[in-house]
């Protein structure tokens, strides 16, 4: 009588685990659809390896839109996508932050790029990921999504070389994290090189569950912490922005935000992020190049990604703040030398390519001394807008 009871307790706490498990998925996959614009522009650091979450928001007017940190930039001004865009029906899905660069991107356009309704990408180019070392080793891995990589390897519409080129680097890069590293080696085995034993595949099974449901939970008590709205059923318009009246707006919050610094920041990002530091800075940049990375060639990559999966690419080619690279010595030629690299591989690939060089002293385009500001998110937006116009329009 004593084990049948122990017996009992055993399967009921078992049976309610599972009944807890499955009310709290169900729970997930209904909350996980949000207003459009809202989860597309939303930045959440839980949303962007949260691979099922991104394809149950992506409509037939959401464009795939690849960044780093300045996506964390301006949410509260007028003029972020999520602002510009609030009640239109053109969204920006944004999957980036900081440490993200060209070779993530390219595993997670591989990953959605079959799915996306819009057969556009956008890709915001750092000439900062451009240094010598290119991604530095911890910052992909501290970003490294598996469910992407997963769906990447699966993708049987990437050529065998460019398959080749993500699992290779990948590999390199995530020797500073072993444990993601076997991991991807397993799925490797499974989903590529076929030569998995029955264990791999035990393993692979139990743990992706694991995985895609951990990520789905993590981005929905994320949407739900951050207050991203619900999917409702308003009518979005067909308007245009009013782009102009954004521009003229834009440098008068910029002059409003800039009593007198000499690099047309934000004085607040002047106050605490560069003057305490202006001495330090000053020509410490003088042999500054963006001339050779690997970055080029992970760059290389997205764009076969994009050609594999019939994906027309828009570079998003930002500059640098003049005022500040002149403070810091950085040479004009090397600036110049790296914008013709960036035209030069995007001609290679017949890539359009949003080219905003001629903004290097462009007052108020940044906000600090390399994220974009007030005036500078108003042009990236429209020229965005743009292109995906045209895109319609064919």
């Amino acid at each position: 009588e004593c084990i049948m009871k122990r017996l009992l307790a055993f399967f009921l706490a078992a049976a309610l685990t599972l009944t807890s498990a499955a009310g709290l998925h169900f729970l997930a996959e209904r909350r996980v659809y949000a207003d459009g614009n809202a989860f597309a522009s939303w930045s959440g650091d839980g949303k962007f390896p949260a691979r099922e979450a991104i394809l149950k928001n992506l409509d037939e007017n959401t464009v795939l839109t690849f960044g780093s940190s300045e996506f964390q930039y301006g949410v509260k001004t007028p003029y972020h996508p999520g602002k510009i865009f609030k009640d239109t029906k053109f969204h920006m899905m944004l999957i980036g932050a900081g440490y993200y660069q060209s070779l993530s991107h390219a595993i997670t356009l591989a990953s959605l790029g079959e799915h996306a309704k819009t057969k556009e990408a956008v890709l915001f180019l750092s000439p900062q990921w451009f240094r010598k070392a290119g991604v530095q080793p911890e910052a992909f891995t501290s970003r490294f999504s598996e469910s992407h990589y997963i769906a990447m390897l699966k993708n049987n519409h990437l050529r065998k070389n460019v398959k080749d080129y993500m699992i290779k680097r990948s590999h390199e890069l995530l020797r500073v994290d072993p444990a993601a590293r076997v991991r991807a080696d397993l799925y490797n085995r499974v989903l590529y090189t076929q030569d998995a034993s029955m264990s791999d595949r035990v393993n692979y099974r139990i743990y992706t569950r694991f995985l895609k449901e951990k990520e789905l939970q993590t981005a929905v008590m994320q949407m739900v912490k951050d207050n991203v709205p619900k999917a409702s059923s308003k009518e979005k318009t067909d308007q245009d922005p009013d782009f102009a009246s954004l521009l003229k707006q834009s440098i008068k919050d910029g002059e409003a935000q800039n009593q007198g610094n000499p690099f047309y920041m934000d004085d607040s990002s002047y106050k605490w992020k560069v003057r305490p530091f202006m001495k330090k800075k000053k020509n410490q940049s003088l042999n500054g190049s963006y001339s050779t990375s690997p970055e080029y060639d992970d760059l290389r990559c997205f764009l076969d990604v994009c050609q594999d999966l019939g994906i027309r690419p828009l570079l998003v080619m930002m500059p640098v703040n003049g005022y500040w690279y002149d403070y810091t010595g950085f040479p004009k030629e090397a600036r110049e030398d790296y914008y013709q690299k960036i035209r030069s591989v995007a001609a290679e690939y017949n890539a359009s390519i949003a080219d905003f060089s001629d903004q290097e002293y462009t007052k108020y385009f940044f906000e600090d001394g390399v994220h974009i500001g007030k005036k500078g998110w108003v042009m990236i937006n429209e020229s965005i807008y743009r292109f995906y116009q045209k895109t319609e329009e064919k």
